[in-house]
């Protein structure tokens, strides 16, 4: 195998750790649980879930206490952290604990729908908004060809000095077999 078949194929592993890492975590809410004996469960549910169920029992998701933290468990999430949405439960209420009283929610059916239609409103608002007035510089609209580029040239560079690094360990690798004679 040689050298630049090793640098690509290193390259390949840490450009798709580095996607798994994003594609994993995206769009979920990492649900902690703590039991009346106080262990922890901790569950990933879909951004779009109404609920989690924890021991056999629903428990509301509520948006406004979601906070975030970053995940860095696991081989791929240390080496790339995501951030994640979190949310804390406790067995003997229904919803979230808030991060802002340290105390579970308190919300009644009615004030539940109204909370409902004010999502619903807002989601179907942010639609009509107009687009942000602040213009973007040509290098702010670039920068992302820019560093695809620049990456390119990088690899393009390595690849053609990987000969030269190939010959000089030709030449270590004789000498070395002619002293040890």
């Amino acid at each position: 195998m040689t050298y630049q078949i090793l640098l690509i194929f290193m390259l390949v592993v840490v450009v798709g750790m580095a996607w798994y890492a994003n594609w994993s975590k995206r769009n979920k809410i990492y649900c902690s649980f703590i039991r009346i004996n106080k262990t922890t469960v901790h569950k990933f549910v879909k951004m779009t879930s109404r609920y989690v169920v924890f021991d056999n029992k629903r428990y509301d998701i509520v948006t406004k206490c979601i906070t975030f933290d970053w995940w860095d468990k696991g081989l791929t999430h240390m080496l790339f952290p995501q951030w994640v949405a979190t949310l804390e439960f406790a067995y003997n209420k229904r919803f979230p604990i808030d991060p802002d009283t340290g105390q579970a929610v308190i919300i009644t059916p009615e004030v539940r729908n109204a909370m409902n239609k004010e999502e619903w409103v807002k989601s179907y608002a942010k639609g009509f908004q107009p687009p942000s007035s602040k213009k973007e510089t040509a290098i702010q609209q670039y920068l992302p060809w820019i560093a695809i580029g620049l990456v390119a040239l990088l690899g393009f560079y390595v690849y053609t000095n990987m000969q030269a690094v190939n010959q000089a360990l030709v030449i270590i690798t004789n000498q070395i077999q002619s002293i040890a004679r």
